[in-house]
C-alpha cells in the first residue's frame, strides 16, 4: 500500500532518508553482534541496556527494566530468561503486587554488567572524541531531535 507523501521529495529528502536507513541498519547489526565487554560472559548490547537500570538500583520490576531499554515486556522477559540460567540476575515476585516480578543482579551479574557498562562507555567516549567540540554539539542536539522524530513515526 503506497503512503501519500505531503512534501515532495527532493535531492536533500532522499539523501536524509539513505542516511537514516544507513544509522538504522548500522544501529541493528551493532545490536546483533556487539559483545559489550571481552571477557567470559560479556552481555549483548541489547542485555546491557536491558541491565542498566539496576546500574543504581537494587531491584526494579520487569516492567520498568522493559521501559528504560524500550523493549515491549514479553521481550524483556525472554532476555531475562537467559540472564537468570546463565547465573546473572535473580527474579522473585513483589509482595506488594503479585503480578509484578522483581529483578536483581547476582554478585556475578554485577560485575558483568559494570565491565559491559565501561566497555560501552568507553566506545561512546571514543566516538565523542573523534568529533570536533561543534560537530559534538550539533550531534548531540540532533540526535535528541531525531529520537523525538522517532517515535512521531
Amino acid at each position: 500500500m503506497a503512503v501519500a507523501v505531503a512534501t515532495p521529495l527532493t535531492a536533500g529528502h532522499e539523501a536524509f532518508i539513505e542516511a537514516w536507513r544507513r544509522f538504522s541498519r548500522a544501529s541493528q547489526r551493532a545490536k546483533a553482534r556487539r559483545k559489550c565487554g571481552d571477557g567470559e560472559g560479556a552481555l549483548s548490547l541489547p542485555q546491557a541496556l536491558l541491565l542498566s537500570g539496576l546500574l543504581h538500583e537494587s531491584e526494579l520490576t520487569v516492567g520498568a527494566l522493559a521501559d528504560s531499554a524500550m523493549v515491549a515486556k514479553p521481550t524483556a522477559t525472554r532476555m531475562l530468561d537467559t540472564l537468570e540460567r546463565d547465573g546473572l540476575v535473580l527474579r522473585r515476585k513483589c509482595v506488594r503486587d503479585r503480578r509484578a516480578v522483581l529483578v536483581s543482579l547476582t554478585d556475578e551479574g554485577r560485575r558483568v554488567l559494570d565491565e559491559s557498562w565501561s566497555y560501552l562507555h568507553a566506545g561512546l567516549v571514543r566516538a565523542s572524541a573523534s568529533l570536533s567540540d561543534d560537530e559534538r554539539r550539533e550531534a548531540t542536539r540532533l540526535l535528541h531531535r531525531l529520537a523525538q522524530l522517532m517515535d512521531e513515526i
